[in-house]
């Protein structure tokens, strides 16, 4: 029976950490960067990608949702340790190719070690600020960023750059997951792109994430 009971009062207690945990990251994490906005530190991106989150957010239902097919030319922005970079590279194939961009060269240098690693040839990494994608007009098919957009400061400008790099017929997808400190509503993220001259496309909701593709709107 004791040993039943020191079972219980660990789970008890990882539990509660747990949860502790969660109210940490999801109030006080929250209220800090509504104040003080900055991009997430690239130390943080190792842990970012777990088999928790991928079974909860899996990339090969994501990028199925942005409807990236073989092929095209693609944009992610602020891709992380590459959970998403890596999915993108296999859909669009040898005749594709992957651009990933982040503002922060450690992540940069983290994500070109992986690729390596992995001898992924089709993914071309940059480092660039969203507001100045070094990029021609009308460039890609699809644009698309998991948990960044509400990281950025100024997203309109953001947003208004993104339009002038996707094509006439291409989609910007925003992806977005729950447990992130700066998750916003799918009402907001469809405000913030209204606002910059796109128009919802579609939404793809999971349990605990979603997808929101956009087209240029139409004058």
């Amino acid at each position: 029976m004791s040993v039943i009971s020191t079972v219980f009062t660990v789970l008890l207690w990882i539990f509660i950490i747990l949860i502790g945990w969660f109210i940490f990251v999801e109030v006080v994490i929250r209220i800090i960067r509504r104040f003080i906005h900055f991009p997430i530190p690239a130390f943080i991106a190792r842990f970012i990608d777990n088999p928790i989150r991928r079974r909860i957010q899996p990339p090969a239902k994501v990028i199925e949702w942005i409807g990236i097919r073989e092929g095209m030319n693609v944009l992610e922005i602020g891709p992380g340790p590459g959970t998403f970079t890596i999915e993108t590279s296999k859909r669009v194939g040898e005749e594709g190719k992957v651009f990933a961009v982040d503002i922060q060269p450690t992540v940069i240098s983290k994500l070109n070690s992986k690729l390596q690693r992995e001898k992924i040839q089709n993914v071309v990494t940059k480092v660039a600020s969203a507001y100045e994608l070094p990029f021609p007009d009308k460039n890609f098919d699809r644009v698309f960023m998991i948990a960044v957009l509400a990281e950025i400061p100024d997203k309109k400008k953001a947003l208004v750059e993104i339009k002038r790099v996707l094509k006439d017929d291409g989609l910007l997808a925003i992806g977005e997951f729950l447990p992130d400190p700066d998750y916003p509503r799918r009402k907001t993220v469809i405000r913030w792109c209204e606002d910059a001259g796109f128009k919802l496309d579609r939404e793809n909701v999971g349990v605990l994430h979603y997808v929101l593709t956009f087209n240029k709107k139409t004058t």
